[in-house]
């Protein structure tokens, strides 16, 4: 009974003040914010990484042209030119545990043009065994054929974005675009993919016959890179020195010497999925701990006013007979009372940011009970935190100096 009235009192008086109750809370709002915000990306980006390595191919590995070569860098082995077309047959035909390999080159950035509207896309050099591989086909029209690469016809397949970009709502089957200079007819319509592990838009892109890229478009006579698909995921360790053994004696490297090709796994992919999301992370974490801790000091302070501000009121509850202990309850119950309301306040904002911020940016939030837990018990810390100085304080009040 007697700590409901103690309860009762202490959320009067936080009602008597308004506006320094609501000063108190911003902080904690702001962090909770945040911090809601962080929990919800975080599990969010789980989720993501996972969707990405799936696109990936958890049975699968990727070769690229050039030592140390990252995913995220499109075309960072564009002056790399050790990877041949030759060495990708070799180990398709060599290397039992390969179930198929689609060798690619690329250009970033090309020129696209539809009589008078123009836009830049990826690119692609492909052969017909993508479809498969890469687990991306067309949705409307025909893939890239085997009579292609033999013709080196001059044929595109086009992403949905530069779909969209050239041809509206048009159907563009048929119609010629120019790639540079070059004249190509729309053959077919890729899937959409939507984002790449390295964060790109896989559906800005071209892809057109690898014969017709290597000696129309770039007069080239190596790869950038070639994706092999496995029989057995177990395997990829075994298929990974297999491969690397292979390619150094093709490539006459001696002992000792780098590889001038790389290399990714699966393991890689994730790993670089992983901190592209949690560069945000740490952001919104900095932020979300830097308004906590404002927060509790903004708390602390107007405390320590409030217990100066209401010595009267102090002094006379100790005359009656209300014990130190009481006195510190009482001011810890109104720091919890302001952190929880601006926790919970902060989680509502906070997993509603999150549900629009995931509608804005493509990515997948998830606003879960663990957020929710982790805002109501970082607020009652900050509470208790920022509570402790002021009701010691309070409680150490001398009643007659007080009601002076």
């Amino acid at each position: 009974m007697e700590t409901k009235r103690i309860i009762l009192s202490a959320l009067k008086s936080l009602s008597k003040n308004k506006l320094r109750s609501f000063l108190m809370m911003i902080g904690i709002i702001i962090g909770i914010i945040a911090l809601t915000l962080i929990v919800s990306i975080g599990f969010g980006a789980k989720e993501l990484v996972m969707e990405r390595v799936n696109k990936f191919g958890t049975e699968s590995l990727m070769i690229r042209a050039g030592g140390g070569v990252q995913l995220s860098q499109m075309n960072a082995a564009q002056g790399s030119t050790t990877l041949k077309l030759e060495d990708v047959d070799y180990l398709e035909n060599e290397i039992p545990e390969i179930k198929g390999v689609a060798p690619f080159s690329s250009k970033g950035n090309a020129d696209v043009k539809y009589f008078e509207k123009s836009t830049t896309a990826t690119v692609m050099g492909c052969t017909p065994s993508y479809a498969p591989v890469w687990n991306w086909d067309v949705t409307q029209g025909e893939f890239i054929t085997d009579e292609d690469i033999k013709t080196l016809n001059r044929v595109c397949l086009i992403g949905p974005t530069v779909q969209k970009e050239l041809f509206g709502d048009s159907y563009p089957i048929g119609e010629q675009i120019r790639i540079g200079n070059i004249q190509f007819e729309v053959k077919g319509i890729l899937e959409s993919k939507g984002t790449s592990p390295g964060g790109g838009d896989m559906d800005n892109r071209i892809m057109i016959p690898l014969s017709t890229f290597m000696r129309r478009v770039a007069n080239i006579d190596y790869l950038s890179a070639a994706k092999v698909l496995l029989h057995n995921p177990k395997e990829i360790n075994v298929t990974v020195e297999k491969i690397s053994q292979v390619l150094r004696e093709r490539h006459s490297l001696a002992e000792g010497e780098p590889d001038d090709f790389t290399i990714i796994t699966p393991t890689e992919v994730t790993e670089m999925a992983e901190k592209v999301s949690g560069t945000f992370n740490i952001f919104l974490a900095l932020l979300a701990g830097l308004s906590l801790i404002t927060g509790g000091f903004v708390i602390a302070n107007i405390m320590t006013i409030s217990v100066n501000e209401r010595k009267k009121e102090i002094g006379l509850r100790k005359a009656v007979g209300a014990s130190s202990k009481k006195i510190v309850m009482q001011f810890l119950i109104e720091a919890l009372a302001v952190t929880i309301s601006g926790g919970i306040i902060g989680i509502i904002l906070g997993g509603a940011g999150a549900i629009i911020l995931g509608i804005v940016m493509q990515m997948p939030v998830s606003v879960s009970w663990a957020s929710i837990l982790t805002g109501v018990i970082s607020a009652s810390i900050i509470g208790i935190i920022a509570g402790i100085q002021p009701a010691k304080k309070a409680a150490r009040l001398n009643p007659i100096e007080a009601l002076k």
